[in-house]
């Protein structure tokens, strides 16, 4: 891991907290969705014949928990989605 200057570092903490909740959350769920972009893509580069509904488990697969991911995909089984 990078050590990070310490004036740096203080201004960050600054800002964060100069921030709303609403802001940080806004901040984080992006990061979420780019993260998600970036396992499907790598799925993707590694299998591009892949059809959508299996590309998606396996996004599920690596983003979630393990437990959370076999819990949707028992649900959506139910469901008739997958």
């Amino acid at each position: 891991m990078a050590t990070r200057d310490p004036k740096t570092e203080a201004l960050r903490v600054r800002i964060y907290r100069a921030m709303t909740p609403e802001q940080r959350i806004a901040i984080a769920a992006r990061l979420f969705e780019d993260g998600v972009a970036i396992v499907r893509a790598s799925i993707l580069d590694a299998e591009p014949d892949i059809d959508d509904e299996t590309l998606r488990q396996r996004v599920r697969e690596r983003v979630l928990p393990r437990g959370l991911a076999r819990e949707v995909r028992e649900a959506m089984v139910r469901r008739g989605g997958e």
